[in-house]
This record gives structure tokens, C-alpha cells and sequence, in this order.
């Protein structure tokens, strides 16, 4: 989740959005950051050294918090649009402005969590380009829709999740058919793949089914 500084004045609505995640069983961080984790260890033990991440749309860097103290992570690098001020000893934030901002923020991984179908399903595969041209991997756990009625339910959790962060709704997400033309574009090799990513559990899985969820991994 995404605490934008001048959003401060939402903390209530911040607190209760993430006091009923969590007597809902809802939270989504032990299960991301676990397969994200394991992931980037997979890269780790390839290549035979410790891994620079660039959590890229990191917010709050939630995600990297929970991996920054695994022994395969050398450093993390959280970018986002934000003012923000995160201070740990593997963890670095910055804001950037474009895209132009990168070539200095090389990285062996690059992780987006939840963040490429906020930039647009249908250019995000210029994104990913970008990001290759600076690591040699990108891990990307998503959304996928499956009609209509899929599709509302997403902007709904969407707007849930995120309404307190001024964090802008997609109107539409990949499917299975945009993902592969996605992939295809980028010209980068899909190593990894997992349908039915299981996020939740308990009422929100209920509510969000894994069928909602996948994770890929590409490569150059």
C-alpha cells in the first residue's frame, strides 16, 4: 500500500481499512513476500552472489521490509513518486520523475507488486522494456480479470485498498490473452509463470479468488 505524505490526514481511514484486513485474514504481505523471497533467492543462487533489488512502485516499501533481512539480498532500492523517508540499513528510497531516472538504479531483480496494471495494461509493456534495459531480471505479481463482472470486483478491491492513498483505479486489467501479447512485446523470455497465485486466505480469498492473482518472472 501506497502512504503518500499528503494523504497523512486518512490515517483513520488507513487503520480501519488495515484493522479489517487483518481481523479478515486479509493481509497480503507473509504470502507476496514469501514467493517474491524465494524468487530473488532463485536468482541469487544462479548467479552465486547477494542481489540488488529495485522494488519498483515500492510505497511504503512493505514488501521489502519483510525480504531485506534474507541473506541472499545485498541491497534494496525503493522508487515511487512520493516524498518519502525510509531509513534501513539494506533499504534506500527515491523519488523519481520519468523514466529517464532510471539508468542510474541498476539492479539484478526488479520487483512489481501490484503496480504494472496501474500504469496502463495496454503500454505496460514499455515499462517493462525500460526496466530490462537496467536488470537482467523482473518479478511481477498482478491481476488478472475474467469478464465483466471480474472486472468490477478488481476496481472494487482496488478502490478499497487504495482509497486512502489517492492511488488512481484502472479501468480495465490483463487477462490471460494481453498478458502473452504483453510478454511477446517486451521481447524478454518469461522463465516463470504461476496461475492462481493463492494471496488470501480466509474471507478475503472468498472475496478475491487466487483465479484473480499470477506471478512471472522475465528475463532478458
Amino acid at each position: 500500500m501506497i502512504r503518500f505524505n499528503k494523504y497523512e490526514h486518512k490515517k483513520i481511514l488507513i487503520f480501519i481499512s488495515d484493522f479489517i484486513r487483518k481481523i479478515s485474514k486479509g493481509d497480503r504481505l507473509a504470502s507476496i513476500s514469501n514467493r517474491v523471497g524465494s524468487l530473488i533467492q532463485r536468482e541469487a543462487k544462479n548467479k552465486k552472489k547477494k542481489i540488488t533489488v529495485l522494488d519498483f512502485g515500492c510505497g511504503s516499501m512493505e514488501i521489502s521490509k519483510k525480504i531485506q533481512h534474507k541473506k541472499f539480498i545485498k541491497k534494496i532500492i525503493g522508487l515511487d513518486v512520493f516524498d518519502g523517508n525510509y531509513k534501513y540499513k539494506k533499504l534506500q528510497y527515491f523519488k523519481y520523475k520519468n523514466f529517464n531516472n532510471l539508468k542510474k538504479f541498476k539492479s539484478d531483480v526488479v520487483i512489481l507488486v501490484d503496480v504494472l496494471h496501474h500504469m496502463g495494461v495496454d503500454k505496460s509493456y514499455l515499462v517493462l522494456k525500460k526496466l530490462s534495459q537496467n536488470s537482467n531480471a523482473i518479478i511481477i505479481k498482478d491481476h488478472f480479470e475474467h469478464g465483466f463482472f471480474s472486472r468490477q470486483l478488481l476496481r472494487f478491491v482496488d478502490f478499497y485498498a487504495n482509497f486512502a492513498y489517492g492511488v488512481t483505479i484502472p479501468k480495465k486489467y490483463f487477462d490471460i490473452s494481453s498478458w502473452k501479447k504483453t510478454v511477446k512485446k517486451t521481447k524478454l523470455k518469461e522463465n516463470y509463470f504461476e496461475n492462481n497465485f493463492q494471496q488470501h486466505v480466509g474471507l478475503f480469498n472468498f472475496i478475491l479468488h487466487k483465479k484473480h492473482h499470477f506471478i512471472s518472472v522475465l528475463k532478458k
